[in-house]
């Protein structure tokens, strides 16, 4: 085979390529070097369980005083290391008594979004953890419909206008997927036992170059679950 059979192969089968994955194309968009980097805090710690008020301190600077449970707030940086510190209101790093949570030290790039969310685990205990936002455009007319499980309960089945669209998502772990924009009633079930309504329904709007973050939050056994919602900003 000669030289210009074998180019018109290659080059056939890139352009063959890049018509049957336009996500994945349009996935590789990179940030530019001025975006800066974008991270939420998240308080689902619901009342009760030792964080009823915190304050939160990135790399060692006070950023939200006096949190208390549903607390959420976002903060534009430079790129670069952080790591968020949880101490009970009034204590500061300085002092002799350790944070109630310490997040492990993340490098955040240009343009990108995170959550630091503070929740309880499946054992009922807080923790915290660091969820990447997707901020790819989802398609015309769609958004992106993440749900976060950050409660004290088993593995739950989320349904949107009463279809199942997740099964079996445990406490500490996401899905995500693209729907069409419009308003959906999503409410939680039990994934061992669906007629079993753990979270009753709410209307949750999936728009347009938006990512929906839906957290399912709480304690089963305090019987306080519910919703917090983030919406996150899709990059064009």
């Amino acid at each position: 085979m000669n030289r210009t059979v074998q180019r018109r192969i290659v080059l056939g089968t890139i352009a063959l390529l890049l018509l049957q994955s336009p996500v994945s194309a349009m996935a590789k968009a990179k940030a530019k070097s001025t975006d800066k980097a974008t991270y939420t805090i998240i308080h689902a710690i619901p009342s009760g369980n030792g964080a009823d008020k915190v304050d939160v301190y990135a790399n060692n600077t006070l950023i939200i005083d006096n949190a208390t449970p549903g607390a959420m707030k976002s903060f534009t940086v430079d790129r670069g290391n952080v790591q968020i510190k949880i101490f009970a209101d009034g204590v500061s790093p300085s002092s002799d008594t350790a944070a109630v949570l310490t997040s492990n030290k993340t490098y955040l790039t240009n343009g990108e979004n995170v959550s630091f969310v503070a929740f309880l685990g499946a054992d009922g205990k807080p923790r915290i953890s660091m969820f990447k936002n997707m901020i790819t455009e989802a398609g015309k007319k769609r958004g992106w419909l993440t749900v976060r499980h950050v409660a004290a309960a088993p593995e739950v089945n989320i349904r949107a206008g009463g279809a199942t669209v997740i099964k079996n998502l445990a406490n500490g772990m996401e899905r995500k997927s693209t729907f069409n924009t419009k308003t959906y009633s999503v409410d939680v079930v039990l994934s061992d036992s669906p007629s079993v309504v753990a979270i009753p329904a709410a209307n949750v709007s999936v728009q347009n170059e938006t990512n929906t973050v839906v957290y399912a939050w709480g304690s089963a056994a305090q019987r306080n679950l519910g919703y917090l919602i983030q919406q996150v900003p899709v990059r064009k």
